[in-house]
């Protein structure tokens, strides 16, 4: 992703439900692979799951996050969800405060990009249909946390890398290993999909997104990795 604006170095922790979700690999800033497989309970938590028939990549700046030392720190991922599959970010965690939720008060722009691959011979176009939900307190969301859900009908399809076989998410501090780290090279085009969102959180931990920039084909090239 090459937007300068957004881009700063990141340190990030992503961890998923167990059982309810799938497993994740992750890359830290050293490049080397940690296998994560559960959450803490009382953290704040964001997930995105994907409810389309094929492979969804995304590109995803969480940005100005607050940290529990009081700096503000942009958050940078990479990830891939196969289809019905599910990522879950911990944010308090990643923002450093553990198995808390976040403060009330809390703000994060997102901002992500995103295209479809498949795994088959056949081309084409498919449906983006992704939710994203945040909680907080406990490790699956209950019926009272909103879901925002993504949709964008006819996008093209690429090919999915031959190594990908499970859900993955790949973050560095410096975004010119990301490729490095990958093993192999996606190629985002103009068909990808941007939108963004505000997430706040209020003083019971309660999550709240709400888009502020409806999904919208990329008229330009915004972003590479």
């Amino acid at each position: 992703m090459a937007n300068n604006t957004l881009i700063i170095a990141i340190v990030l922790i992503v961890v998923i439900v167990a059982g309810a979700f799938a497993a994740v690999t992750l890359m830290n800033n050293n490049g080397n692979q940690k296998q994560a497989n559960a959450v803490s309970a009382g953290a704040t938590k964001l997930a995105f799951q994907n409810n389309g028939t094929t492979w969804l990549h995304m590109d995803v700046v969480l940005e100005n996050a607050t940290l529990k030392n009081g700096t503000l720190q942009t958050f940078y991922n990479e990830m891939w969800i196969k289809p019905n599959g599910t990522l879950v970010i911990d944010i308090s965690n990643l923002a450093g405060y553990g198995d808390a939720k976040l403060p009330a008060g809390t703000t994060i722009r997102v901002l992500a990009w995103k295209n479809l691959f498949t795994n088959t011979t056949t081309t084409g176009t498919g449906d983006l249909n992704l939710n994203m939900q945040g909680w907080s307190g406990t490790l699956q969301p209950g019926a009272s946390d909103a879901v925002t859900n993504v949709i964008f009908k006819g996008l093209k399809l690429d090919q999915l890398p031959k190594n990908l076989t499970d859900n993955i998410l790949f973050t560095d501090t410096n975004i010119i290993n990301l490729e490095k780290q990958q093993g192999f090279i996606d190629d985002d085009d103009k068909n990808c999909v941007f939108e963004e969102e505000i997430l706040t959180v209020d003083q019971n931990g309660k999550v709240t997104i709400t888009v502020t920039t409806a999904p919208e084909l990329c008229s330009l090239i915004a972003h590479e990795i």
